[in-house]
């Protein structure tokens, strides 16, 4: 894929994520949300930090359109998109029905904050 072609399907994956104000949904930016535990929000903000400076947009706790779900952590690059989850206390059940909703376009990915390093961390 060339570089036109990666900007135009990032483009597209924008597209497909609610960029209102009221969701917090800002690149680079993490929302935080007071019921996920201490553990899950400072897992999301390491892999966030992972991200921007590995050259993603990111967006936290960002909302696809037409009622698709939320994922703890978007992140697009050259043509990519990953729906990243943190995992604390979520069962695996939860986890799938999740799968199942979010767009196709989007890779999802597992996030274990107890077992979580960010050295090994990468997409």
């Amino acid at each position: 894929m060339n570089q036109k072609n990666k900007i135009q399907k990032d483009n597209e994956l924008l597209q497909l994520i609610q960029r209102d104000c009221r969701y917090g949904n800002k690149d680079g930016f993490v929302n935080v949300v007071k019921r996920n535990s201490p553990e899950h929000e400072v897992t999301k903000t390491l892999v966030t930090h992972w991200l921007l400076n590995n050259g993603y947009t990111v967006f936290s706790e960002a909302a696809f359109v037409n009622g698709l779900g939320k994922a703890d952590i978007i992140a697009i690059q050259n043509g990519q998109g990953y729906a990243i989850e943190i995992l604390h206390s979520e069962t695996e059940k939860r986890f799938q029905a999740k799968f199942e909703k979010y767009p196709k376009e989007f890779t999802l990915v597992k996030v274990d904050s107890k077992s979580f390093k960010y050295s090994d961390f990468c997409l």
